[in-house]
């Protein structure tokens, strides 16, 4: 993937039409909103409405003729695709062997899961669109929606097939992004791209020389606010993930292996640990998605006390690749060992690693303020007690309500 070196200019939806593709399930009290945002930048929709129960089709046409938008509806069901939901209940996890002696712990609900979303996407993926295709989810928002038409012009001079752009999630309880990627936003209209793994899709079939990064432009937020019924049911992702592995002897590819190693971290961490060392058997794994792997198994290990093998597991991530959120990891782990120079260091190497591309595991928008509260206190404990001060008045004004941070300055202020 490289990084798109594009002027962008203003252009209007008609110079180049673009067709918004989404997939939603009863997203009736936010589907609007995303039309409002970018239903002036793009020509078209084709939505797949997967399990409504809701009026999200009603609110979605509506909103379409609204903002003059043509339009195509595709509903995916259990009626109308059965083959892609399995029935969630414990003997369906059963199948097949184990790879650890592991047994899925549920909850369960006994009602059907649909099981491959990539399959669900692509039903509608290739209908009606224009020469450029946007996916985004009902529950997104575009920070800066007018630049849609220009970039793909601005693309399609490049020879660019697909471009990722910046994804803001992961949101604090005070709505700070605490985990940000980079996710495939644009395409071309090319019939061999398409939708693949069952969760966290990918999007698949183009010339990796042809991919594009893009800086700064298109910052889509997931503001996780749909009231809709029935959106996340209980460990969907794992259950997805578990039951393929069982269903193909844990013949799983790099991809699947890293998330079902993500998803298990806290319901099965011995499996989570065991997906991780498999993860690392594969030949030549994508440095920053084996990085990302090795920081999962890190949490693992901290939050089951073992500290000393979680800072061995955040080191080997930052051996793959220098990420800023592993790096704060560390810094967290050698604080709790008590090992102040060492966590000082792991900070300053996460604050400089800041400037590196973060494709999967970045560190959102408070990662290095709360990293730094870490730091002011290994400052103090080095008895570096000016730079401690400066810090800690920087984390203090990024956390201001932070009670055991306003102790800390009072501390410090008290100091000689």
């Amino acid at each position: 993937m490289r990084t798109a070196d594009v002027q962008v200019r203003r252009a209007s939806r008609d110079e180049c039409p673009v067709t918004l593709h989404l997939m939603v399930k009863n997203g009736e009290s936010v589907v609007g909103r995303l039309l409002d945002c970018v239903g002036l930048y793009v020509r078209s929709v084709v939505a797949v409405l997967n399990d409504c129960e809701d009026a999200t089709g009603d609110v979605l046409v509506e909103s379409c003729r609204k903002h003059g938008l043509a339009h195509e509806v595709e509903v995916v069901t259990r009626e109308r695709y059965p083959w892609l939901y399995f029935l969630d209940s414990p003997e369906v996890y059963e199948e097949g062997a184990s790879f650890c002696g592991e047994v899925f712990p549920g909850p369960f609900t006994g009602e059907l899961l649909l099981g491959n979303w990539s399959a669900a996407r692509n039903v509608g993926w290739q209908r009606q669109s224009h020469r450029w295709k946007l996916h985004l989810d009902a529950d997104d928002v575009v920070d800066d929606p007018e630049v849609i038409p220009g970039l793909c012009l601005a693309l399609d001079e490049q020879g660019v097939e697909a471009a990722a752009s910046r994804y803001l999630y992961h949101r604090t309880g005070r709505g700070d992004v605490r985990t940000d990627a980079y996710r495939e936003r644009l395409c071309r209209n090319l019939p061999w791209l398409v939708w693949r793994d069952r969760v966290h899709e990918v999007l698949t079939g183009h010339d990796v020389s042809k991919v594009a990064r893009v800086e700064g432009s298109l910052v889509v937020r997931d503001l996780c606010d749909s009231r809709g019924r029935g959106l996340r049911p209980p460990l969907r992702n794992l259950k997805v993930l578990y039951r393929r592995a069982r269903e193909v002897e844990w013949n799983l590819t790099p991809r699947e292996t890293a998330y079902l190693a993500a998803e298990s971290r806290v319901a099965m961490p011995e499996l989570s640990l065991a997906m991780a060392e498999k993860y690392l058997s594969f030949p030549e794994p994508w440095p920053e998605e084996a990085a990302w792997v090795c920081s999962v198994a890190g949490e693992v290990e901290e939050a089951r006390g073992r500290l000393a093998e979680a800072s061995d597991w955040y080191d080997c991530s930052l051996w793959y690749h220098p990420g800023a959120l592993a790096a704060y990891r560390l810094a967290r782990a050698e604080l709790l060992q008590q090992h102040w120079a060492e966590s000082l260091a792991a900070y300053e190497l996460g604050a400089r690693n800041e400037a590196e591309a973060q494709l999967v595991d970045g560190g959102g928008e408070v990662g290095q303020d709360a990293a730094k509260i870490l730091a002011v206190v290994c400052l103090e404990k080095l008895g570096r007690l000016p730079e401690a001060r400066t810090l800690c008045a920087e984390a203090r004004a990024r956390f201001p309500e932070n009670e055991n941070l306003a102790a800390l300055e009072r501390s410090l202020g008290k100091s000689g």
